[in-house]
Formats: structure tokens, C-alpha cells, sequence
């Protein structure tokens, strides 16, 4: 599964080794740069591509430079996705205690209130790691 974590150790590792804004690699070589499959590195570079974290070009033979754009260098400067992960969730649950206070404010409300709540807590859980 591609978790945060796994995203954070991949840019992480972009970033940290790209002093000039770039980094090359052999796609064969993916494991043992990444500790992951040329797949899923691969996967998780054109993500990154699509949320303008970097750019890519991609040649015959499997040799792959990236372009280390500046968001890339802002977001493991603030923590990763582990870290927007980590406040979108205690935004959440900050949320759920604000919604609940206001039961008691509006009685009449108490359903739509509760499916709200139910909503939010649903969504919640999404972010939360399973625990194995």
C-alpha cells in the first residue's frame, strides 16, 4: 500500500541528494535507491509529477531524471505527508469536539448534528492507521 510514509521516504530521499535540483537514477536500480519495486517507485514519481512536487523525463534503457521543483523542497520542510496528514486529522477531530458542543445549543438540530458528526468521523477514520 502507498502510505505517507512511503511517499515521505521517496521524496525525502530525492530531495536530500539533489543539490542541484536534479536527480538520476536507473529505474532497474529503484530498490536498491528506494527500498522499493521500479513499479511502485515509478507509481509514486508521477504522482508527485501530477501535484507539482517534480518534473520527469523518462528515456529508453529506463533512466529516469527528475527535476526537484521547490514545493517538493517546502512540504519535507514542513514535515511531509505524514505532517499534513498528521494536522488534517487533528483538524478533524478538533472539528467533531466544536460540533458536538453545539448540541446542546440546538436541540432542534440534535439529527442533523449527529449525522454530521457521523460523516465526519467516517471520514476520520480513513486517515487513521490500521493497527496490525
Amino acid at each position: 500500500m502507498i502510505d505517507c510514509k512511503l511517499k515521505d521516504k521517496i521524496l525525502n530521499k530525492i530531495v536530500s541528494e539533489s543539490p542541484k535540483m536534479t536527480f538520476g537514477f536507473d529505474s532497474e536500480d529503484s530498490l536498491e535507491i528506494f527500498g522499493f519495486n521500479q513499479e511502485l517507485v515509478s507509481s509514486v514519481l508521477d504522482y508527485f509529477e501530477s501535484i507539482g512536487l517534480i518534473d520527469q523525463d523518462k528515456f529508453l534503457g529506463g533512466s529516469i531524471v527528475l527535476e526537484i521543483l521547490i514545493p517538493a523542497h517546502d512540504l519535507v520542510a514542513h514535515g511531509g505527508f505524514t505532517a499534513k496528514e498528521e494536522l488534517l486529522t487533528n483538524n478533524i477531530e478538533k472539528l467533531l469536539v466544536e460540533i458536538e458542543s453545539l448540541k446542546p445549543l440546538l436541540p432542534g438540530k440534535v439529527e442533523t448534528i449527529n449525522s454530521i458528526i457521523s460523516g465526519i468521523a467516517t471520514g476520520l477514520a480513513l486517515f487513521k492507521p490500521m493497527k496490525k
